[in-house]
C-alpha cells in the first residue's frame, strides 16, 4: 500500500482500545494519548515478536510494519491481525502459551 492510501484511513480500530466516540481520529490531547498507548503496544508485542525473530514497527500511527531478519515485512493495519501476518514471516508455529515461548520471556524479560 502506499503511503497516501494508508494516510486516507481514518477510523480507529477496536484494539486501539478507545472508546466509541473516539473512534475518529483527531489532533491534540487525545491523539497524543493514543498514540502513547499504541507505542507502548508495539514494545510489549515486541517482547514476544522478539522470539520468533520478527519486530513490530509503528507506521505514522495508522499501520505497523512488521519485519523478519531477512528483510522481508508485511503491512499490519492493526493489532488484530498481528498473528496471522506473523505467522506469515516465520517458520514456527506461534502459540502464546507455548512453554518454550514463556520460558524465553521468563528468563528475558521477567
Amino acid at each position: 500500500m502506499c503511503v497516501l492510501c494508508g494516510e486516507l484511513i481514518t477510523s480507529i480500530h477496536w484494539s486501539e482500545g478507545v472508546r466509541e466516540e473516539d473512534k475518529e481520529i483527531v489532533v491534540g490531547e487525545k491523539q497524543r494519548e493514543r498514540v502513547r498507548q499504541r507505542l507502548q503496544k508495539v514494545k510489549i508485542a515486541n517482547f514476544i515478536l522478539s522470539f520468533y525473530g520478527l519486530q513490530l514497527k509503528d507506521w505514522n500511527a495508522s499501520k505497523f510494519v512488521l519485519s523478519d531478519k531477512k528483510g522481508r515485512s508485511e503491512i499490519v493495519h492493526h493489532l488484530g491481525e498481528l498473528w496471522e501476518k506473523a505467522s506469515m514471516l516465520t517458520s514456527k508455529e506461534i502459540n502464546v502459551l507455548d512453554s518454550n515461548l514463556l520460558g524465553f520471556l521468563q528468563k528475558h524479560y521477567g
